[in-house]
């Protein structure tokens, strides 16, 4: 199944329309978008930046061994001047857990790359404090260069922008460019489309309405595949802020069942189920016409959910 578009987005995308304005119009769905990882390597790297991090030569062998992982690598602009760096590995510690560990060194700036791979075997220990990667890659897509760069420098006008403990970093390619400005946080593991100040303040702090949120949500790394996390986000709507705090597991049933397995350590145990199939969505390049896309994805529909 395609989009449709009328008359005033094929002209729109033939004066160079961006996939992310050309998204928000057709309120294309993010959920299912996220991706899934066993966790994420953060490595302090100057800019520029190439279209991928792994055609930088020093960086090649950490895109590699995060990749023989199960990590996604995602680059930070460095904090500051000073030649010190930062590298840090999130890892989920189990299937279903709420978030991720981190192992985390600083160093030399010249020590980055040792310490990149050397992070890959540290123990990992509780994350206490919350990052949130907002993508700025410009090489990799315009839509992130432009609005995730206008949006952290929106926040970088503020010394504590999201709250008290809340880091914010510039990243490198956290994928769903056509859903810019995109953030990742840490150590949730969520992921997020269209975001702006408000939207950061309520993720982070948990509060506040979740309407507008949930189209939204791309979904937490932890899920195995876009469909798993679909079925979260429903479950999400139905339960709110809390369910971030519960262990959650997703299982297939087959025939496009799933259900999911929510743990709470006061109220118990629930099983939500539903059935999700995808639609077949065709995507334009940035500034392309739609009739000229090739690109495919799922749009992801979660249908007659309820609790077992």
């Amino acid at each position: 199944m395609t989009t449709s578009t009328g008359p005033e987005s094929r002209e729109a995308l033939s004066s160079g329309l961006t996939c992310s304005a050309w998204a928000r119009e057709q309120h294309l769905d993010p959920v299912g978008s996220a991706g899934s990882y066993r966790g994420y390597l953060l490595v302090e790297w100057p800019l520029p930046w190439p279209r991928d991090l792994a055609e930088i030569p020093p960086l090649a062998p950490v895109a590699e061994a995060a990749r023989s992982a199960g990590m996604r690598l995602q680059g930070l602009v460095p904090a500051s001047a000073d030649d010190v760096s930062r590298v840090a590995a999130y890892r989920w510690p189990r299937s279903g857990q709420t978030r991720l560990s981190r192992a985390e060194l600083t160093v030399e700036r010249a020590e980055v790359v040792a310490a990149a791979l050397a992070v890959l075997g540290e123990t990992p220990g509780q994350a206490d404090s919350i990052e949130v990667l907002i993508c700025t890659h410009g090489r990799r897509d315009r839509c992130c260069g432009s609005l995730g760069t206008s949006l952290a420098q929106e926040l970088s006008g503020d010394p504590c922008p999201l709250g008290d403990g809340v880091r914010v970093w510039r990243t490198s390619h956290t994928g769903g460019h056509r859903f810019a400005p995109t953030a990742v946080v840490l150590p949730q593991g969520t992921s997020w489309a269209f975001c702006d100040k408000s939207a950061l303040e309520r993720i982070v702090r948990r509060e506040g309405p979740m309407d507008d949120l949930l189209a939204r949500y791309r979904g937490c790394s932890a899920m195995a595949s876009g469909a798993a996390q679909a079925l979260e986000r429903a479950v999400l709507g139905e339960v709110g802020w809390p369910l971030f705090e519960m262990e959650r597991r997703v299982e297939d049933l087959g025939s496009d069942k799933m259900e999911i397995a929510v743990d709470h350590p006061e109220w118990g145990r629930t099983v939500w189920e539903a059935s999700v199939r995808s639609e077949l969505v065709l995507l334009p390049e940035c500034g392309q016409l739609l009739q000229a896309a090739t690109k495919r994805e799922p749009r992801w529909v979660v249908e007659n959910l309820r609790r077992c």
